[in-house]
């Protein structure tokens, strides 16, 4: 029974400590893409709500799980690192996949918004040009495509 809360306990102070941390770095990313010192936290306006702590004890609760059983991850480390990545980069999904994206391509050597504007995967080829190229009418189930 003690060893129970002692883990529940762990579990949750793992949560949250997660969930600041990830605050906090959400914070500092704040603060550096408006042009300000990211290192100039104010701690006090970190605030944390219970939602904040909820995918961190889940995840410690599903950690005993397979396939995540395979990986032998503590239940508080994986409260931590859940909620550090949920507060920190959660509702920036969008912005951290174009991040990723344009680090990728550029290490590729791609322009992702040219070739995506009509750039590189422009065809050079006369016939599939906008002008030139018109679908038969039968490719929308017999009816005419409007223009």
């Amino acid at each position: 029974m003690l060893v129970r809360l002692r883990n529940a306990f762990l579990v949750l102070a793992g949560a949250v400590a997660g969930a600041v941390l990830g605050r906090v770095v959400l914070e500092a990313r704040h603060r550096q893409q408006a042009g300000l010192d990211p290192m100039d936290l104010d701690i006090r306006r970190v605030t944390l709500r219970p939602q904040d702590v909820v995918p961190g004890v889940v995840a410690a609760l599903r950690v005993h799980d397979a396939p995540w059983s395979w990986l032998h991850i503590p239940s508080p480390l994986a409260a931590f690192g859940v909620n550090l990545g949920v507060a920190a980069f959660g509702g920036d999904l969008a912005s951290l996949r174009q991040a990723v994206e344009r680090a990728a391509s550029g290490a590729l050597g791609f322009d992702a918004h040219e070739m995506w504007s009509g750039g590189a995967w422009r065809t050079s080829s006369g016939v599939v040009d906008d002008d030139l190229y018109r679908p038969p009418d039968d490719a929308f189930g017999g009816s005419v495509q409007p223009d």
